[in-house]
């Protein structure tokens, strides 16, 4: 029986959580351990996790963080922790995250049929009505013949996804230990789809399964949008989503693309300041220019994150003195590398 770590991120969400863990307990696939990750939670939830608390379990290894680190950093913490487990998967999810008492099992059913290494599969995710939520992209990208194969395992309800996110997903173990771990500083939104798009595109296929289902219980089961926001303090957040989104646009679409968005955001930024819709203009307009200044620092980040992948590889050797050369992994895509080292070995960028 191959062994699932789960991780989940919770803050000031006690009901929730207990929701949450009660769901994964219950599953008929049994997890080997729980990394629960609390983002410094004020309501009372340590009190479940203390000797002779509700879930004083040996199965739950819980953290506390000294202060909120956004669910980007819970997600950061709670990997990083499993990373240094051994483990065959790491199944990841939010604190409003209530999977199906099947829903890892399907999972790793799926994963039988699947050929070849994976780097995650995602769970069919529901809100509360039974709508669809968090719905993944389907991978578009061509096979050797030219043809899209996202339809392989159709017929067992599988499909080949691009990018999800951190609700319900299976990500493999070597992945994160090849693929790094997920970008902290983005602190809330897209940093699941940064880090599902950097696997899916580096590492190997992904996959979206079906009859694994797990219910969302977000507030608000709308998708992500400015406009139909009206939460003043929900609406200082966005800043972080258009920073985070229109740089990911740079990383897996291309940097003309980021170009492109970065003055598309700009006119709609000015469009909204003129209508008077300030806080949005500025939102919008700060969270963009964000986008510009701090990029090369999140690039950085994600080629350090990715060096276990393609370390080894010899882009220059003098023969009296080792030369390192650092070769960007966004200007040299097409020759699957962008770190450089020496055969005598050294130091890896």
């Amino acid at each position: 029986m191959e062994k699932v770590i789960a991780v989940i991120v919770t803050y000031n969400r006690i009901k929730l959580l207990k929701e949450c863990l009660n769901a994964v307990l219950s599953q008929t696939y049994k997890v080997h351990k729980i990394v629960l990750i609390d983002n410094a939670s004020t309501d009372g939830t340590v009190d479940l996790f203390i000797k002779g608390g509700e879930y004083d379990k040996d199965v739950i290894d819980y953290r506390k963080m000294e202060t909120n680190l956004g669910g980007a950093g819970g997600f950061y913490e709670g990997i990083k922790i499993c990373r240094d487990m051994e483990c065959d998967y790491v199944w990841i999810m939010d604190d409003d995250t209530i999977p199906y008492t099947d829903c890892l099992e399907e999972l790793m059913s799926a994963r039988s049929k699947i050929e070849g290494k994976i780097g995650y599969l995602a769970s069919s995710i529901i809100g509360p009505d039974g709508e669809p939520m968090n719905v993944p992209a389907i991978d578009m990208r061509p096979a050797k013949n030219g043809y899209p194969h996202w339809y392989k395992y159709l017929s067992d309800g599988i499909v080949q996804i691009s990018r999800a996110t951190f609700v319900s997903i299976l990500v493999s173990y070597d992945a994160i230990k090849k693929c790094g771990l997920p970008c902290k500083d983005y602190f809330i939104w897209g940093d699941d789809s940064e880090y599902t798009m950097r696997i899916s595109k580096y590492y190997a296929p992904a996959y979206f399964v079906g009859a694994s289902v797990a219910l969302h219980k977000r507030f608000n089961a709308k998708k992500l949008d400015i406009m139909m926001e009206n939460d003043t303090k929900r609406l200082e957040m966005f800043r972080k989503y258009y920073r985070n989104t229109t740089i990911n646009e740079g990383l897996f679409v291309s940097q003309k693309q980021r170009k492109k968005l970065v003055i598309h955001n700009f006119k709609v930024a000015l469009q909204k300041l003129l209508k008077g819709d300030f806080i949005r203009a500025k939102v919008i307009f700060l969270g963009t220019l964000d986008s510009v200044t701090q990029r090369k620092k999140f690039e950085e980040y994600i080629e350090k994150q990715l060096r276990f992948l393609y370390k080894g590889i010899i882009i220059k050797h003098n023969k009296t003195e080792p030369t390192y050369t650092k070769t960007s992994l966004f200007l040299c895509e097409k020759r699957r590398f962008f770190m450089g080292r020496t055969e005598k070995g050294g130091k890896v960028f």
